[in-house]
């Protein structure tokens, strides 16, 4: 069953609290956060169903041969354990995980945060270099 948007906060709060995460992530509007974790700056954004971690490792897609490029990035999908890329409306390009909120527990919000945290480390450089 969906809870509401505060009520996913109040959970992504506390498991903050229970991963020692508290003092170190800023909150950017009510149900979204920010966490600086390597060379990436993580989003954590509480939703009513799903949690969602998600940093930006490009600022724009290439001008050129872009076939290639997006058909990079879906290939690379299958490696990034259960995280995604996505293009987002303003070109970026971000790395994703999402879980549902409702059996969101500390280890799996850890994982999430890792886990993109790692790839956008991966790729971040990579990307950066294909599309200047």
């Amino acid at each position: 069953m969906a809870g509401t948007t505060a009520q996913s906060t109040a959970t992504v709060e506390q498991l903050f609290a229970e991963l020692g995460l508290k003092d170190r992530v800023t909150r950017v509007s009510d149900n979204v956060w920010s966490l600086q974790k390597g060379s990436a700056t993580i989003q954590i954004v509480a939703a009513p169903e799903f949690g969602v971690a998600t940093p930006k490792v490009a600022e724009k897609i290439p001008g050129q041969n872009r076939e290639g490029f997006f058909r990079m990035l879906l290939a690379a999908n299958v490696q990034l354990l259960g995280a995604f890329f996505t293009l987002e409306s303003n070109e970026t390009i971000r790395i994703n995980q999402v879980l549902p909120v409702d059996w969101l527990q500390a280890k799996e919000l850890a994982f999430i945060i890792g886990n993109v945290a790692t790839r956008a480390d991966e790729w971040d450089d990579r990307l950066k270099a294909l599309v200047s």
